[in-house]
């Protein structure tokens, strides 16, 4: 029984989160709140634990009430090539192998131990039809994300790499000393080697 008590708070918490992410972008009330919380459930993961492997299909996808994972696609030769490090109040999943049902190509590692509020498509539709303000949440969370990756794809192709990891440097600064050096070189899209050079470089300038 008390454990049972423990794991109520414990969700209760959680869910306290999730509404007020959420409120950052709709008003609810709490019958409302309480309709969309049916919908999803906890998951705790821990270090190096996989959310996702390539050719899984993609079954949930996961509101991050606290940790970190690293969302990447391996090459054919067993490169990683970094998209992103989903934390807290973000999601993270796969959401063109949710959608469509599809293999993934994406392998999605928890770099600390992590808890998650998860939902599955079916639920997803679900809620999307049923609550007007979830809806008005997603649209709005699924138009920041697309332009989030545009902007990734831009600065990729145009910025040097110096450039690049100030801008994440500025962009996400909880979590850049919560990374090894190897994991932020494979976002940016260089070698470890040359990424210890922009670091000694930027060090250099901040001691001047």
């Amino acid at each position: 029984m008390g454990s049972n008590l423990l794991m109520e708070k414990e969700s209760e918490k959680y869910f306290e989160k999730f509404r007020a992410h959420i409120e950052r972008y709709v008003k609810l009330g709490d019958v409302e709140m309480n309709h969309i919380r049916g919908f999803f459930a906890a998951k705790k993961v821990k270090k190096k634990g996989l959310l996702l492997e390539p050719g899984q299909v993609c079954g949930l996808e996961y509101f991050i009430v606290s940790g970190l994972f690293q969302s990447a696609v391996p090459d054919e030769f067993g490169k990683i090539h970094t998209l992103n490090f989903p934390h807290e109040e973000w999601w993270v999943g796969d959401f063109k192998s949710f959608t469509s049902r599809m293999p993934s190509t994406m392998r999605i590692e928890a770099l600390e131990d992590s808890i998650l509020l998860g939902i599955s498509q079916t639920s997803l539709n679900e809620l999307l039809a049923s609550s007007t303000s979830f809806a008005t949440y997603f649209r709005i969370l699924s138009e920041n994300a697309s332009i989030a990756a545009n902007d990734r794809i831009v600065h990729q192709l145009s910025q040097p790499a110096e450039k690049r990891y100030e801008l994440f440097c500025q962009k996400y600064p909880g979590i850049k000393d919560r990374l090894s050096q190897k994991r932020i070189a494979s976002f940016l899209g260089i070698s470890p080697e040359y990424f210890n050079q922009i670091e000694r470089k930027l060090n250099k300038q901040d001691l001047m």
